[in-house]
């Protein structure tokens, strides 16, 4: 993988108008949940950065919408055959657009923490935003690391199926659906808590998310593991399309 695979998807990314209104929107909405969470916190509690990461922590669900959506629209338009013929390699093609994705996603996710603490301090400006403990850090610092997580994993999941449309579909109903009713149910169906090893659920204790399961190996192992799951899927979707694609 060159510089030059990195440069091209980088210049495909910054092409496309929906891609801005995609992350335009998606600062937006964390920036609003963020102030809401501040604004009105649980009763009793001060404020703090819990509730200032409450927008980003949600917006990584978005995040990983858009690593899916980006490598779908290039196959619904075409773009990726052009590439191909510049990168006569899926598996480097494939590996440039993941690094980007990954980079583009950290970077939002930096920037949604930055806005975060910015609105908590307008909007609350006695909160608490001063990190104090290992565990706050970890909300703080983690959030890019998750952000470039998901947007892989997204990626992964467009490139196996290929359609737009079904990838955000089987995101949305895994995040929201499917692994809530696993974590509820996993024990009675399955034998063992499952909760904890599914990847958002997973994603949720490497963050320090009040309310979870805790990962076995805890929440540095947590994130390690669904990264390991991201790139193994990512792996699987390359050697799908090096078996359509030659």
């Amino acid at each position: 993988m060159s510089t030059a695979v990195l440069g091209a998807e980088v210049v495909k990314l910054r092409s496309l108008a929906s891609t801005w209104w995609f992350l335009g929107c998606t600062a937006i909405l964390s920036l609003m949940l963020s102030g809401f969470a501040v604004r009105d916190p649980l009763e009793g509690q001060q404020p703090g950065i819990i509730e200032a990461v409450v927008g980003p922590s949600f917006a990584q669900i978005l995040i990983t919408l858009l690593g899916a959506r980006l490598i779908t629209q290039e196959f619904r338009s075409g773009t990726i055959w052009m590439s191909g013929l510049a990168v006569p390699s899926w598996s480097k093609l494939l590996a440039g657009k993941a690094v980007v994705t990954a980079l583009v996603a950290a970077l939002t996710g930096a920037l949604l923490v930055a806005g975060g603490m910015l609105v908590a301090m307008l909007v609350r400006p006695s909160a608490d935003l001063d990190p104090s403990s290992a565990l706050e850090w970890r909300q703080l610092l983690g959030i890019p690391v998750a952000f470039a997580i998901s947007g892989v994993l997204g990626l992964a999941v467009g490139l196996l199926l290929k359609s737009g449309g079904m990838s955000i579909a089987v995101l949305l109903v895994w995040a929201l659906a499917a692994e809530p009713a696993l974590g509820a149910a996993g024990k009675w169906l399955l034998g063992f808590e499952v909760g904890s090893w599914l990847p958002f659920q997973a994603l949720n204790d490497f963050l320090g998310q009040p309310g979870g399961l805790s990962f076995a190996g805890g929440p540095f192992f947590a994130g390690l593991y669904v990264a390991v799951l991201a790139m193994g899927l990512l792996a699987a979707g390359v050697k799908l399309q090096n078996r359509r694609e030659p």
